[in-house]
């Protein structure tokens, strides 16, 4: 998997198109030249001054580039136009044909769920994890655990947990793309942009939970969070630590979201039989 571009805000930083390159320019540091074939997908943290020239470099080597803000909410998103339907675009409507192909697809994506919820516990206590498998589990179950782990700590979680879900949005995004899947073709999130993208991500979102908690129990001290009225934000270390968190698992992620693309070429071929 290519890697992802990160760009943090930071004073006197600016990001121009150097041919088929970016080069990054930063008061106090030397400049870096990073060749567009390389980049898998961009994220941009806050206010960063950014060369139009780039973002068109993105758009034809059909890199995701996502923006956030200082509280990780997402603010905006593009991907390379495409006058064209995405090649599967129209296998995809099966899943809306009938009433049982959307029963079929909510099945298989919260079994899916179901699972890494599991894989969740296991790495957080396996006792728990074995005994809600062998006598099953509501959401509701699996969420009074994950609140027994941020009991205290409940506006961190939430301060973090935006950041960590763009993040592995994009990563879902950027795998039905290569997928020629369309993104924005939803079943549970139908009608939203990138509703298809939102409804994988669903199936993964226990992954959130666990790298979240993994950021709380690193909190040693006040350096990873700002505290600005009423509002808590991720400080530049704190966002290198997700970041790198994020990176170290990435390539396991993406294993799951290309085990999920694949169940779902094969769930539409067994609907059109």
């Amino acid at each position: 998997m290519d890697r992802t571009l990160y760009f943090n805000e930071a004073k006197g930083m600016e990001v121009l198109r150097d041919g088929p390159s970016v080069w990054v320019k930063q008061e106090g540091k030397a400049g870096s030249r990073i060749p567009a074939r390389f980049i898998g997908r961009v994220v941009i943290i806050g206010n960063v001054r950014l060369d139009a020239g780039v973002i068109t470099l993105f758009a034809d080597n059909n890199i995701p580039l996502i923006f956030m803000n200082k509280k990780g909410e997402e603010a905006a998103v593009t991907i390379p136009f495409n006058h064209r339907l995405s090649q599967h675009h129209e296998e995809q409507k099966i899943f809306l044909e009938k009433e049982k192909n959307i029963r079929a697809f909510k099945t298989w994506l919260f079994s899916k769920r179901r699972q890494q919820q599991i894989n969740t516990l296991k790495k957080l206590l396996k006792a728990i994890a074995d005994k809600m498998r062998q006598e099953g589990f509501r959401e509701a179950d699996y969420r009074n655990v994950i609140n027994r782990y941020i009991s205290g700590k409940e506006e961190q979680f939430k301060a973090v947990r935006p950041i960590i879900k763009n993040l592995i949005k994009e990563m879902v995004v950027e795998s039905l793309i290569n997928a020629d899947l369309d993104p924005h073709a939803g079943i549970i999130n139908r009608r939203h942009n990138f509703g298809f993208a939102l409804d994988i991500s669903f199936a993964i979102e226990p992954e959130v939970d666990l790298q979240c908690i993994q950021f709380l129990h690193a909190l040693s001290d006040n350096t990873f969070m700002i505290k600005k009225v009423n509002t808590l934000t991720i400080s530049n270390e704190g966002m290198r630590d997700i970041i790198q968190r994020f990176e170290n698992k990435k390539r396991l992620m993406g294993e799951t979201i290309e085990t999920l693309i694949d169940d779902i070429f094969r769930l539409m071929r067994e609907l059109r039989l």
